[in-house]
């Protein structure tokens, strides 16, 4: 549906404001289907990057600030979002046995599973995409780049 159409309005100042009320309009839906099902699982969206984002190095560890520089929402408070997710099984954390001062967190195997049945699903939001041909795509994450510059 044309943007137009879903916020009811036809008129914009210029067409890089359209854009960018389109950007919006989009990151807020998809934000709102990511939500809808990482809340099934009794997780936040926050605490669903930082799973993703263990996952990836599994089955190293990973730092805070390694975690933190690559989170795609830069604000959290990492360190109570991580105690938390330590509470609820899906992640451990030890003191780096070389550098006491350092923090070493991993992903456990309850973290693991919740990814797993999540996956599925976000694979439908991926899914939905379907009516945009694969040049498409990445034009469209290309021109998302140059945007921010």
């Amino acid at each position: 549906m044309k943007l137009e159409d879903e916020i009811k309005q036809s008129k914009f100042n210029s067409l890089h404001q359209k854009v960018l009320v389109n950007i919006i309009f989009t990151a807020n839906w998809v934000n709102a289907k990511l939500s809808d099902i990482i809340k099934s699982h009794n997780i936040t969206l926050q605490q669903y990057n930082v799973l993703r984002i263990l996952r990836g190095k599994y089955p190293k560890s990973a730092n805070p600030g390694e975690i933190k520089a690559v989170m795609l929402d830069k604000n959290p408070d990492l360190t109570r979002l991580c105690d938390r997710m330590c509470t609820q099984g899906l992640i451990s954390r030890n003191i780096d046995e070389v550098n006491r001062r350092k923090m070493n967190i991993c992903i456990t195997d309850k973290g693991l599973k919740v990814l797993e049945q999540i996956d599925p699903e976000i694979q439908k939001i991926e899914n939905s995409m379907v009516h945009l041909q694969d040049s498409e795509s990445g034009q469209l994450s290309d021109l998302l780049d140059k945007m921010r510059g």
